[in-house]
């Protein structure tokens, strides 16, 4: 089996691998779009248990998804599984816009908002299901030579779907004044999307390294020898430290936590809480804009770092920036805002990609979707209590706002500080290598 696995690695680029990246490039955009469509008509629901209506759909498309693609589904069925189903959650969306009749102030009433909701769960349900998979698929499949710089560059795509959703918003609803003629357009971007997913996905090969995992020998023989046409000598770097599975966890837990907050509550929620009008739709704009440009950074400059210290700066450099914003607020200045918080962004995405990095890589080869699912569990629980908590006892209080998002980016610096002196780093070490990390007791 390693021998096939290690054809995988030490294979050189071919069009197969543009392939799947194109497939995980779509895929991450469509996360952007639809977990962009709840903040961003917002203001016509004005309640923040509307913010909170995809907790449970993230939840369970984190855990039960990813569960069966590890056990029975493998990773090309389920994509086809969370395409259905964010497919159907579109055409929800697309129909309470069109009931309403074009007139944003319906938006809040029934029947249009419980069809937007079960349009904004089953999509959430879809995209969330799909991110731990795609995660997976990317450390499995892509050549060691550029697996890491394909765990930043792919996941870039859900900041590049949120960027392209928000001005889509921010332009629509400047000209219309309509949160239903937003919706209708941010529901075409995503069809389009969906179909472009389709009709690649079809050309995609299974993961080898899943095929082996489930004994499939002769299928992932036959895979492997499709993608490996040419092999490549690569230095692989060795593991010489033990780690328990639990720690590891806390490690990506805490991160998680710090990252997906702080990234959420200034790339969305701010907006949300303490902004109106397409305002709201322009700084989430600007954050993802920020998100964008760093992810295209950092895909160009982690193969220069090891791991552990380009973790130590993304959190460090994340709290840092939080600093003259906090200040801002005494003297407030919107465009200030906006340069500040796309500077802030940048490191939220560094440290965005420190995750995407570590999660799959550090988790075991035979559960791996799953533990990522497990480990997204702590951001989505604490993201909703945060929002919600925020939303009823902070919504007039930009300082204390800003104080929290400032102390959930402290807490993942401390993280980073500990995992740099007890960690690893995962440069050029295969996933077989990294399995055997485990605590030996």
């Amino acid at each position: 089996m390693n021998k096939i696995n290690e054809l995988i690695d030490k294979s050189k680029w071919t069009y197969i691998h543009t392939l799947m990246f194109a497939s995980l490039a779509v895929g991450f955009f469509m996360w952007g779009v639809i977990a962009s469509i709840a903040p961003l008509v917002y203001p016509s629901i004005n309640n923040v248990l509307f913010l909170l209506t995809p907790t449970f759909a993230t939840i369970a498309g984190n855990l039960v998804l990813p569960f069966f693609s590890d056990k029975r589904l493998g990773r090309k069925t389920t994509f086809f599984i969370t395409m259905s189903l964010y497919s159907i959650g579109t055409l929800f969306i697309v129909l309470s816009a069109v009931l309403a009749g074009f007139n944003s102030n319906n938006m809040a009433n029934m029947p249009y908002l419980a069809l937007l909701v079960i349009g904004i769960i089953l999509g959430v349900l879809g995209v969330e299901g799909e991110v731990p998979v795609m995660l997976s698929y990317t450390a499995e499949m892509m050549p060691l030579e550029y697996r890491d710089q394909m765990l930043v560059l792919a996941p870039n795509f859900d900041n590049i779907g949120a960027m392209i959703a928000s001005l889509i918003g921010y332009i629509t609803y400047n000209l219309s004044n309509s949160y239903a003629i937003e919706l209708i357009s941010l529901s075409a971007v995503a069809i389009i999307g969906i179909i472009t997913a389709i009709i690649i996905r079809l050309l995609l090969p299974e993961s080898v390294r899943w095929l082996t995992t489930k004994g499939y020998i002769t299928r992932a023989e036959k895979e492997a020898e499709k993608i490996a046409k040419e092999i490549l000598e690569i230095r692989e770097n060795e593991i010489n430290r033990n780690l328990s599975l639990g720690f590891r966890y806390a490690f990506l837990a805490i991160i998680g936590i710090s990252q997906y907050l702080t990234y959420g509550l200034m790339a969305f929620v701010v907006a949300d809480f303490y902004f109106t009008g397409s305002t709201v739709d322009f700084i989430v704009f600007i954050a993802n804009l920020g998100a964008s440009i760093a992810g295209v950074i950092a895909g160009f400059i982690i193969k220069k770092f090891k791991t552990r210290i380009f973790a130590l700066f993304s959190f460090l450099g994340g709290t840092l920036s939080m600093i003259p914003i906090i200040l801002l607020t005494f003297n407030f200045n919107i465009v200030a805002f906006y340069i500040l918080l796309l500077i802030n962004m940048l490191f939220s995405e560094f440290g965005w990609a420190t995750r995407t990095i570590y999660e799959p890589t550090l988790m075991p080869s035979n559960s791996r979707a799953f533990m990522i699912g497990l480990i997204r569990l702590a951001p989505v629980i604490a993201y909703a209590v945060s929002v919600y908590t925020l939303g009823t006892y902070l919504s007039n209080n930009l300082l204390l706002y800003l104080v929290y998002n400032t102390a959930l980016w402290a807490i993942g610096g401390i993280a980073t500080i500990l995992w740099f002196y007890k960690g690893v780093d995962v440069n050029y070490v295969s996933l077989e290598k990294l399995d055997l990390i485990r605590h030996q007791s």
